[in-house]
């Protein structure tokens, strides 16, 4: 496969126990549908504090740096198939594509790496969000099991609710 930002050609290396494709040019990283949530879900390394509030300048970064290119790319894949911009985690700040039909990610360099510091934040989080939220996580999980064809979930990340729910137990 080619990359979509500088043509080179993708070379595969095993990333959090996930092969993915990383340019040699640009840095950037393919990842297959499926594998972004592999790489968060079994992510091990914890940022520090100050590395997580360090998103911040970041994000305000990724707004106002002119060489931050988020032009259409094609999937390296699909080939022709153009792909989608859109904010990792709704307000992240993080500017991902994902292409349409394979709904392989492209990151672009260190992206992947700024995912997992906003992924160790939330984690982070997680014990201050189960005290004042932990009654109602419980009525929703009771719920959710009453109501199986239903989809109910506190998060729409799968491996937060599977979190959340080992601490109810």
């Amino acid at each position: 496969m080619k990359c979509p930002r500088c043509s080179s050609i993708l070379k595969p290396v095993e990333y959090n126990g996930v092969q993915i494709d990383v340019c040699p040019g640009c840095k950037g990283e393919w990842l297959n549908a499926g594998e972004l949530l592999k790489i968060v879900e079994h992510h091990e390394e914890v940022f520090t504090p100050g590395e997580i509030a360090s998103l911040d300048a970041v994000n305000k970064e990724i707004f106002t740096n002119e060489s931050c290119n988020h032009d259409e790319l094609n999937c390296p894949l699909c080939e022709t198939v153009k792909m989608e911009h859109f904010n990792y985690g709704t307000t992240s700040g993080i500017i991902l594509d994902k292409c349409p039909d394979c709904e392989g990610i492209w990151t672009d360099k260190d992206e992947l790496k700024k995912v997992e510091m906003v992924v160790d934040g939330w984690k982070s989080c997680l014990n201050q969000d189960l005290k004042k939220y932990g009654s109602i996580l419980k009525k929703v999980e009771l719920q959710e099991k009453q109501d199986l064809g239903k989809t109910i979930s506190v998060s729409r990340f799968g491996f937060v609710n599977a979190i959340l729910r080992q601490f109810c137990d």
